[in-house]
């Protein structure tokens, strides 16, 4: 399970803050109750002169709170970037023998983490989350809106990352 959904706590904050791609976790969680995987790698780092924890750690947070036992959760808590999620989590999984994956991560982000992680030799079955289409009446996807603008720009921070990273 990549990061990007969970901030982790600033100094001083008690909890995690949950972004828009908290659902990862959720998604995560239910896939783990369904028995589709033994255990999982919460992978994201953080700039711990700013941050309280790591974004793995504030990750384990809440699938602990979401009853997922402790033993079941692997931690690659240094990565700042999808090429160093894939490449430490690759080394995390080599390690225990795993060469396939069910990657969760947002539908966005799906196809950029996917080609690293198939980069680092790993196999995966994609488990995209956080879908980002609206269903509204004709005339009012022709209203200009902020959202679309924020969602354009991370279309391409996607599409950058990817062809970059070729």
């Amino acid at each position: 399970m990549l990061g990007g959904g969970v901030t982790p706590p600033v100094r001083g904050d008690l909890a995690p803050n949950l972004e828009s791609g908290a659902d990862r976790v959720w998604y995560g969680a239910r896939l783990m109750h369904a028995g589709k995987a033994p255990v999982v790698v919460l992978s994201g780092g953080a700039d711990l002169s700013f941050s309280a924890t790591t974004e793995a750690e504030a990750m384990r947070e809440l699938m602990l709170d979401l009853g997922i036992d402790h033993e079941a959760m692997l931690l690659e808590a240094r990565s700042r970037n999808t090429l160093e999620n894939a490449g430490l989590s690759a080394n995390i999984l080599k390690k225990r023998g795993v060469d396939t994956i069910i990657l969760v991560t947002s539908a966005l982000h799906m196809q950029r983490a996917l080609a690293k992680f198939k980069d680092k030799g790993i196999g995966v079955i994609p488990a995209a989350t956080d879908h980002e289409v609206l269903r509204r009446p004709g005339w009012q996807n022709w209203l200009p809106d902020t959202a679309a603008l924020d969602g354009s720009a991370r279309a391409m921070k996607e599409w950058v990352g990817y062809w970059v990273g070729r």
